[in-house]
């Protein structure tokens, strides 16, 4: 599936730390609204305590959790119908149960092996070197808009339907589509079947309804719905002296699917997904923001959403052929208004076709092949101001910015067709070849990604593997759309090589090992004649280590380090620099204790090597009597290094009743996530991140 950008990244401002992004995000990154709304919301699940009512405990899904609960962290490195590269997978229990997360499981994903995330508010991962608009994003084949509300606080999945994540992140089978970050892909259960049952919650945060169950012998249903609730009792938050003023954000969510096993080959899904955000601020006079860039004086505002249906039919040809197609259609409004810098809005519509065959009707062969096709069409009413800025880019100023106008709609349709082949040479040998050809009409662009793998098992316990895959990705849509942009960008691509070693020991332990290399080109830079361009570069390399229990009675867990270096080069000016999610060590130990059938206790620390920062390093008066920053050497500053530690206990009352308390940064750590500036640029002061607080959760069943 070809990965999605609208003009949201054009002037967007995200619900969690950072208002504008990409375009205006450089200007406005320390701005008083994102770190006052941070604070109240840190204060606000400081006091979070959740209840829950919940009778969705049905047989068969207690059989499926009891039976993957023993494969809590799992490395895969010869699995038939995955890539040679190892992939990593956390069962939706773990991600459930990871100290740290508050019970919400795509936030526990940030402990995945070279992860690298700047703020704890962030949603966004860097993966191996590559941006977060990098990675390509999948729950059960299908696409989806995005995966956090308000920045990065709450997903927008229900907790309780998902089953399991896998990661892939260098040289993976080309079913993936065209990103050259990493693959996150979700599996969700499937409703329950025994009897109508649902499920309420009620937090600080917001308040959520799960219902399913059997609609006849051969269907059934889940349908899930959330709110939240903060904008319903807070509504403004002032700070005179900053010169802030903002609503809470609202967001709400929900997930169906309606499922009908057909005979006993043949199932029918459909599914539904949407996603909604909104927020509103307003800066003074008084705002350093303002004094910084006077053109964000006044009210801004957002709202986005995204809304999903497809319908999937999995079927099976044979003993050893498998069929799924889907045909779904998504789509994603964006409307911003920004100050006095202008406005725009968006509206995305994306249909798509997937159909994946699997076969193993060849001896010693397992081929899967497919094709994706997509048409998007994207209407856009733009009038606004637009610095053009890229991470190339440390100076970024809307005020003195031109604008950006236009008014029209633009259809892309894309074609991809891939095959794979895991070939058996021997019990010790397998090789896997494959190929990911992608017609692009609007960048009028047919590329070729290959991709090849070789394993050897050197015994049952121990494999290893190398990877090598060529991947592209095409630039964001605002940078290639005429008028506003330069429709004659090419994609970026990027070469990446992974060797690993997996083994597996005895009672549950195991330990895997990955060298990695990944080279880009063709990174888009601004450009006063063109907007933008081709002219950038970068390379990632490092090695990654993982150490694993299973779980089970006693300590369980896992415990992992990352150390790597990530570049990127401006090939037109000739300068280097590091990569802003440039973290050279990265360290997660996440430590459970299962005393009893009742009663488990849970560790989690966290360390990365600080982030890098562009400092400012004098001024400069504009002829309007403006103070400017002058910068200095693109990132070449460092964040103070990183640690927290997050403790968990959960208690299992009954069979009905359990009980949850986290203590999120236990020992106070503060933790540098930007600085703030004075508004003559003088003086900075930093701005800290997570502070202490304590979750609290119950969950009853019936």
């Amino acid at each position: 599936m070809k990965k999605l950008s609208t003009l949201s990244s054009l002037v967007s401002f995200p619900t969690g730390y950072h208002l504008l992004n990409r375009s205006v995000n450089s200007c406005f990154r320390q701005s008083a609204f994102a770190r006052h709304f941070n604070s109240a919301m840190l204060v606000l699940i400081a006091g979070s305590a959740t209840t829950s009512a919940n009778a969705q405990q049905e047989a068969e899904a207690t059989k499926k959790v009891s039976a993957e609960q023993t494969q809590k962290v799992e490395v895969h490195a010869a699995k038939p119908v995955q890539s040679t590269n190892e992939k990593i997978s956390l069962t939706g229990e773990e991600l459930f149960k990871m100290p740290g997360s508050g019970g919400d499981p795509l936030k526990a994903l940030q402990t995945m092996p070279g992860m690298a995330t700047n703020n704890d508010g962030d949603s966004g991962a860097a993966v191996r070197g590559a941006r977060p608009s990098d990675n390509a994003y999948y729950v059960d084949f299908l696409p989806v808009g995005y995966l956090f509300h308000m920045g990065g606080f709450v997903s927008v999945f229900n907790a309780d339907l998902i089953r399991r994540f896998d990661l892939y992140s260098a040289a993976w089978s080309p079913q993936y589509g065209d990103v050259i970050g990493g693959v996150f892909d979700a599996s969700l259960r499937n409703p329950r079947t025994d009897r109508i049952g649902g499920k309420i919650r009620t937090g600080a945060l917001d308040a959520s309804v799960l219902l399913e169950g059997p609609l006849s012998d051969n269907t059934s249903f889940f349908l899930s719905a959330r709110r939240s609730v903060i904008d319903l009792f807070v509504k403004e938050i002032k700070d005179e002296k900053a010169g802030t003023s903002f609503t809470f954000p609202s967001y709400s969510d929900v997930q169906g699917r309606f499922l009908w096993n057909i005979d006993s080959k043949n199932r029918l899904r459909f599914d539904l997904s949407t996603a909604q955000d909104r927020i509103k601020f307003n800066l003074k006079k008084e705002s350093i923001d303002v004094q910084h860039d006077p053109i964000l004086l006044g009210e801004s505002a957002e709202s986005t959403s995204f809304n999903n249906m497809a319908v999937v039919l999995e079927s099976d040809l044979g003993a050893k052929t498998s069929n799924q197609v889907a045909l779904g259609q998504m789509v994603t409004h964006q409307k911003s208004k920004i100050g006095n810098a202008g406005a725009y809005a968006s509206t995305s519509t994306l249909k798509y076709l997937r159909e994946q065959v699997t076969t193993n009707i060849f001896d010693n062969h397992q081929v899967i092949a497919g094709v994706d096709l997509s048409s998007n069409t994207l209407g856009i009413d733009v009038n606004v101001k637009n610095p053009r800025c890229t991470e190339f880019d440390p100076n970024c100023d809307a005020t003195s910015a031109d604008y950006s106008r236009t008014k029209r709609s633009q259809r892309a349709n894309s074609a991809a067709a891939y095959v794979n082949d895991r070939w058996r040479l021997s019990p010790q040998w397998t090789l896997t070849g494959g190929l990911r050809a992608t017609r692009d009409d609007y960048l009028k662009e047919n590329v070729l990604d290959p991709r090849l793998g070789l394993e050897y098992s050197y015994s049952p316990q121990t494999v290893f593997s190398v990877g090598l895959g060529q991947h592209h990705q095409e630039p964001s849509r605002e940078q290639s759309l005429s008028e506003i942009g330069n429709p004659y960008l090419k994609s970026i691509r990027s070469k990446q090589v992974v060797f690993g070693v997996t083994q597996n020991l005895e009672q549950g332990w195991s330990w895997r090992a990955e060298v990695y290399k990944k080279d880009f080109d063709h990174f888009v830079v601004s450009d006063p004649l063109q907007n933008y361009r081709n002219g950038a570069s970068g390379s990632a390399q490092g090695l990654e280590v993982l150490v694993k229990k299973d779980m089970g009675y006693g300590l369980s867990g896992f415990v992992s380090v990352s150390v790597s270096k990530s570049k990127r080069r401006n090939d037109l000016t000739g300068e280097n620099f590091t990569f802003g999610f440039d973290q050279p060590v990265i360290a997660n130990a996440v430590l459970q204790y299962k005393a009893s059938e009742k009663l488990q206790y849970g560790a989690r620390w966290s360390y990365h090597t600080g982030h890098p920062d562009t400092p400012i390093v004098g001024t400069r008066t504009d002829a309007d009597g403006r103070i400017r920053p002058i910068y200095g050497a693109l990132n070449s500053e460092r964040m103070p290094a990183y640690h927290r530690l997050d403790l968990r206990v959960d208690y299992q009352y009954s069979d009905k009743l359990s009980y949850y308390a986290e203590l999120i940064n236990a020992y106070a750590r503060r933790n540098v996530g930007s600085y703030e500036y004075s508004a003559d640029y003088k003086s900075r002061k930093p701005e800290a991140q997570m502070p202490i607080f304590p979750s609290i959760g119950m969950q009853y069943k019936f």
